[in-house]
């Protein structure tokens, strides 16, 4: 009886935060969860690969308006090995970068964002490097909020540019803002 409560309660915070309308400056926490589908440049006989893949990113450099925000981001994600094509899987890796990202607020708890960043990546069996740059689209939904803090879900669709693959990632995420200088108003 005591679950049911409680998740009606998280359900009517999630639905409903609380009106903060939290402005200044930021530092954030992003961690997300995506199916990676490279497609190669050139004639293979593998249209496409199949991969998992997370992320996190760390912004220390952020602020937020009444309807807009913007931070300076350092990203980390790692793409796992394809699943298998007969005896053929293709290299996983680990990828180290910087991006900028900024979202506009539609209504109080759904807001629009992107994200352009460029990365260094490192693959997992081989030491290889190569760069890439991504770009991320998507939404996110305020789901926890007070004067100090905002937790987002977040549903990113992102491309991953390499010299030889583009990769199309889908995911979902959550996403968290911390104002450390608030001093309650706006």
């Amino acid at each position: 009886m005591r679950r049911r409560y409680l998740l009606i309660i998280l359900l009517i915070a999630a639905v409903f935060p609380l009106s903060a309308q939290t402005t200044g400056y930021y530092h954030s926490a992003t961690a997300m969860a995506f199916g990676y589908l490279g497609i190669p440049h050139f004639t293979d006989e593998i249209p496409a690969r199949s991969s998992f893949a997370g992320s996190a990113s760390v912004g220390l450099f952020g602020y937020q308006g009444n309807r807009w925000d913007g931070s300076l981001e350092l990203q980390f994600q790692s793409v796992s090995r394809s699943l298998p094509f007969g005896l053929y899987r293709s290299r996983g890796f680990t990828s180290l970068g910087l991006s900028l990202r900024s979202s506009y607020l539609l209504n109080d708890t759904f807001s629009l964002y992107g994200q352009l960043g460029t990365e260094v990546n490192f693959y997992h069996q081989i030491k290889e490097a190569f760069a890439s740059f991504s770009l991320q689209i998507g939404g996110q939904l305020l789901i926890l909020e007070n004067p100090t803090y905002q937790l987002f879900l977040t549903v990113p669709l992102s491309v991953h540019l390499r010299k030889e693959i583009t990769a199309l990632q889908v995911g979902v995420g959550l996403r968290y803002h911390l104002f450390p200088y608030h001093e309650g108003g706006t």
